[in-house]
Protein backbone atom coordinates (compact mmCIF):
# COMPACT_ATOMS: atom_id res chain seq x y z
CA UNK A 1 0.00 0.00 0.00
CA UNK A 2 2.98 2.29 0.42
CA UNK A 3 3.24 2.59 -3.37
CA UNK A 4 -0.35 3.89 -3.48
CA UNK A 5 0.52 6.54 -0.90
CA UNK A 6 3.65 7.56 -2.80
CA UNK A 7 1.66 8.04 -6.01
CA UNK A 8 -0.92 10.11 -4.11
CA UNK A 9 1.79 12.28 -2.55
CA UNK A 10 3.34 12.83 -5.96
CA UNK A 11 -0.03 13.88 -7.37
CA UNK A 12 -0.66 16.34 -4.54
CA UNK A 13 2.85 17.74 -4.97
CA UNK A 14 2.08 18.41 -8.64
CA UNK A 15 -0.97 20.36 -7.52
CA UNK A 16 1.14 22.36 -5.04
CA UNK A 17 3.48 23.25 -7.89
CA UNK A 18 0.56 24.54 -9.95
CA UNK A 19 -0.50 26.68 -7.00
CA UNK A 20 3.03 28.06 -6.67
CA UNK A 21 2.96 28.93 -10.37
CA UNK A 22 -0.35 30.76 -9.95
CA UNK A 23 1.03 32.79 -7.04
CA UNK A 24 4.22 33.60 -8.96
CA UNK A 25 2.29 34.76 -12.00
CA UNK A 26 -0.07 36.94 -10.01
CA UNK A 27 2.15 38.21 -7.19
CA UNK A 28 5.52 38.54 -8.90
CA UNK A 29 4.67 38.99 -12.58
CA UNK A 30 1.47 40.98 -12.19
CA UNK A 31 -0.93 38.75 -14.10
CA UNK A 32 -4.62 39.35 -13.53
CA UNK A 33 -5.80 36.40 -11.34
CA UNK A 34 -8.85 35.94 -13.54
CA UNK A 35 -6.69 35.47 -16.64
CA UNK A 36 -4.82 32.54 -15.07
CA UNK A 37 -7.66 31.17 -12.95
CA UNK A 38 -7.76 27.95 -14.94
CA UNK A 39 -4.65 26.97 -13.01
CA UNK A 40 -6.80 26.96 -9.88
CA UNK A 41 -9.46 24.90 -11.62
CA UNK A 42 -6.85 22.36 -12.61
CA UNK A 43 -5.86 22.07 -8.94
CA UNK A 44 -9.39 20.97 -8.06
CA UNK A 45 -9.46 18.44 -10.88
CA UNK A 46 -6.00 16.99 -10.26
CA UNK A 47 -6.29 16.76 -6.49
CA UNK A 48 -9.57 14.87 -6.73
CA UNK A 49 -8.13 12.65 -9.45
CA UNK A 50 -5.22 11.83 -7.14
CA UNK A 51 -7.66 10.94 -4.38
CA UNK A 52 -9.68 8.75 -6.74
CA UNK A 53 -6.49 6.97 -7.81
CA UNK A 54 -5.48 6.50 -4.16
CA UNK A 55 -8.74 4.73 -3.31
CA UNK A 56 -8.42 2.54 -6.41
CA UNK A 57 -4.84 1.61 -5.53
CA UNK A 58 -5.49 0.99 -1.83
CA UNK A 59 -8.46 -1.24 -2.58
CA UNK A 60 -6.54 -3.22 -5.19
CA UNK A 61 -3.56 -3.70 -2.88
CA UNK A 62 -5.80 -4.67 0.02
CA UNK A 63 -7.76 -7.15 -2.05
CA UNK A 64 -4.55 -8.80 -3.27
CA UNK A 65 -3.41 -9.06 0.35
CA UNK A 66 -6.72 -10.74 1.18
CA UNK A 67 -6.32 -13.06 -1.79
CA UNK A 68 -2.85 -14.13 -0.61
CA UNK A 69 -3.93 -14.49 3.02
CA UNK A 70 -2.08 -11.47 4.40
CA UNK A 71 -5.28 -9.54 5.22
CA UNK A 72 -8.51 -10.90 6.66
CA UNK A 73 -11.36 -10.87 4.16
CA UNK A 74 -14.44 -8.66 4.46
CA UNK A 75 -17.99 -9.60 3.51
CA UNK A 76 -17.79 -7.27 0.52
CA UNK A 77 -14.59 -8.98 -0.60
CA UNK A 78 -16.26 -12.39 -0.31
CA UNK A 79 -19.11 -11.12 -2.49
CA UNK A 80 -16.86 -9.56 -5.13
CA UNK A 81 -18.18 -10.68 -8.51
CA UNK A 82 -16.03 -12.34 -11.13
CA UNK A 83 -16.96 -14.23 -14.27
CA UNK A 84 -16.43 -17.95 -14.69
CA UNK A 85 -13.80 -17.14 -17.32
CA UNK A 86 -11.94 -14.98 -14.78
CA UNK A 87 -12.29 -17.68 -12.13
CA UNK A 88 -10.81 -20.28 -14.45
CA UNK A 89 -7.93 -17.95 -15.36
CA UNK A 90 -7.15 -17.31 -11.69
CA UNK A 91 -7.57 -20.94 -10.68
CA UNK A 92 -5.32 -22.29 -13.42
CA UNK A 93 -2.66 -19.57 -13.28
CA UNK A 94 0.96 -20.50 -12.72
CA UNK A 95 2.95 -18.06 -14.86
CA UNK A 96 2.03 -15.30 -14.24
CA UNK A 97 0.98 -16.23 -10.67
CA UNK A 98 -2.64 -16.28 -9.57
CA UNK A 99 -2.41 -13.02 -7.61
CA UNK A 100 -1.27 -11.20 -10.76
CA UNK A 101 -4.25 -12.56 -12.69
CA UNK A 102 -6.51 -11.56 -9.78
CA UNK A 103 -5.04 -8.05 -9.87
CA UNK A 104 -5.93 -7.80 -13.55
CA UNK A 105 -9.46 -8.93 -12.68
CA UNK A 106 -9.81 -6.16 -10.08
CA UNK A 107 -8.48 -3.57 -12.51
CA UNK A 108 -10.92 -4.69 -15.18
CA UNK A 109 -13.82 -4.57 -12.74
CA UNK A 110 -13.00 -1.15 -11.29
CA UNK A 111 -11.50 0.74 -14.22
CA UNK A 112 -14.82 2.35 -15.19
CA UNK A 113 -15.69 3.33 -11.60
CA UNK A 114 -15.06 6.67 -9.91
CA UNK A 115 -14.30 6.67 -6.18
CA UNK A 116 -15.00 10.31 -5.29
CA UNK A 117 -18.55 10.50 -3.97
CA UNK A 118 -18.68 9.60 -0.25
CA UNK A 119 -20.97 6.61 -0.77
CA UNK A 120 -18.81 5.24 -3.58
CA UNK A 121 -15.69 5.66 -1.44
CA UNK A 122 -17.25 3.68 1.42
CA UNK A 123 -18.46 1.02 -1.00
CA UNK A 124 -14.92 0.58 -2.30
CA UNK A 125 -13.29 0.58 1.13
CA UNK A 126 -15.71 -2.12 2.28
CA UNK A 127 -13.76 -4.52 0.09
CA UNK A 128 -10.74 -4.22 2.41
CA UNK A 129 -11.82 -2.52 5.66
CA UNK A 130 -13.95 -4.11 8.38
CA UNK A 131 -14.92 -0.82 10.06
CA UNK A 132 -18.74 -0.51 10.20
CA UNK A 133 -18.83 3.27 10.66
CA UNK A 134 -16.22 4.31 8.16
CA UNK A 135 -17.04 7.99 7.74
CA UNK A 136 -17.43 8.44 11.47
CA UNK A 137 -14.01 6.88 12.01
CA UNK A 138 -12.43 9.02 9.30
CA UNK A 139 -14.12 12.18 10.62
CA UNK A 140 -12.93 11.49 14.16
CA UNK A 141 -9.36 11.08 12.97
CA UNK A 142 -9.62 14.38 11.08
CA UNK A 143 -11.24 16.21 14.00
CA UNK A 144 -14.40 16.88 12.02
CA UNK A 145 -18.11 16.20 12.16
CA UNK A 146 -19.05 13.28 9.91
CA UNK A 147 -21.76 15.20 8.05
CA UNK A 148 -19.52 18.22 7.56
CA UNK A 149 -16.76 16.01 6.18
CA UNK A 150 -19.03 14.28 3.68
CA UNK A 151 -20.60 17.59 2.65
CA UNK A 152 -17.20 19.16 2.01
CA UNK A 153 -16.15 16.22 -0.16
CA UNK A 154 -19.44 16.33 -2.06
CA UNK A 155 -19.04 20.07 -2.69
CA UNK A 156 -15.54 19.58 -4.09
CA UNK A 157 -16.84 16.79 -6.35
CA UNK A 158 -19.66 19.06 -7.54
CA UNK A 159 -17.20 21.83 -8.39
CA UNK A 160 -14.91 19.36 -10.12
CA UNK A 161 -17.82 18.16 -12.25
CA UNK A 162 -18.77 21.76 -13.10
CA UNK A 163 -15.22 22.37 -14.28
CA UNK A 164 -14.85 19.14 -16.24
CA UNK A 165 -18.34 18.81 -17.71
CA UNK A 166 -19.58 22.41 -17.94
CA UNK A 167 -16.41 24.43 -18.44
CA UNK A 168 -17.18 25.99 -15.04
CA UNK A 169 -19.84 28.20 -16.62
CA UNK A 170 -22.89 29.20 -14.62
CA UNK A 171 -25.75 27.47 -16.46
CA UNK A 172 -28.16 30.32 -15.66
CA UNK A 173 -26.08 33.41 -16.39
CA UNK A 174 -23.64 31.96 -18.90
CA UNK A 175 -20.75 33.56 -17.02
CA UNK A 176 -17.73 31.61 -15.88
CA UNK A 177 -17.84 31.04 -12.16
CA UNK A 178 -15.28 32.86 -10.01
CA UNK A 179 -12.62 30.85 -8.25
CA UNK A 180 -10.23 32.03 -5.55
CA UNK A 181 -6.80 30.80 -4.57
CA UNK A 182 -7.64 30.65 -0.86
CA UNK A 183 -10.68 28.45 -1.49
CA UNK A 184 -8.74 26.20 -3.86
CA UNK A 185 -5.92 25.74 -1.38
CA UNK A 186 -8.46 24.84 1.32
CA UNK A 187 -9.96 22.20 -0.97
CA UNK A 188 -6.56 20.73 -1.83
CA UNK A 189 -5.54 20.68 1.83
CA UNK A 190 -8.78 18.87 2.65
CA UNK A 191 -8.26 16.25 -0.07
CA UNK A 192 -4.69 15.74 1.05
CA UNK A 193 -5.73 15.28 4.68
CA UNK A 194 -8.58 12.94 3.72
CA UNK A 195 -6.32 10.77 1.56
CA UNK A 196 -3.66 10.51 4.25
CA UNK A 197 -6.25 9.69 6.92
CA UNK A 198 -7.78 6.89 4.87
CA UNK A 199 -4.36 5.48 4.08
CA UNK A 200 -3.36 5.44 7.77
CA UNK A 201 -6.60 3.71 8.72
CA UNK A 202 -6.55 0.92 6.14
CA UNK A 203 -2.83 0.23 5.59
Amino acid sequence: MLRAKQIFDFGINRVRNIDSLFLHLTNQLGFNPTDVSDLLRSEIVYSLSSFDRLVHDLVKAGMIDSFTGIRTTTNAYKNFSITLKQFDAINSASIPPAEFVFEQTITSSHKHLSFQDPEKVVEALSLIWHENHKWQKIATEMGMNQNDLKTELKNIVIRRNQIVHEGDFDLFTGDIQPIFQSDTRQSVDFINSLGNTIYNLVK
